[in-house]
C-alpha cells in the first residue's frame, strides 16, 4: 500500500521507468525501444524516479 501511494507521488515519466524495470523486469534496452526514447533519458528517469520514491517512502513512515 504504502509503495503505491509513494509510487503515485512520482512525476509519470518517473513513474513509467521505475514501474516498468521493477514490476515488469524490462531492461534499460527494452524500454529505450517501447518507450522511443534514448537509453541514457531512461537511466536518468530510473536514477531520479528512484531517488524521489525513496524520498517519498521516508515521508510516508515518518507521518505513520
Amino acid at each position: 500500500m504504502e509503495v503505491a501511494e509513494a509510487l503515485n507521488r512520482l512525476a509519470p515519466d518517473h513513474r513509467t521507468v521505475v514501474v516498468r524495470a521493477y514490476y515488469l523486469g524490462q531492461s534499460v534496452a527494452e524500454q529505450s525501444e517501447a518507450l522511443n526514447v534514448p537509453r541514457d533519458t531512461v537511466r536518468s528517469r530510473l536514477h531520479h524516479g528512484l531517488h524521489a520514491l525513496r524520498i517519498a517512502l521516508q515521508e510516508e513512515s515518518t507521518t505513520d
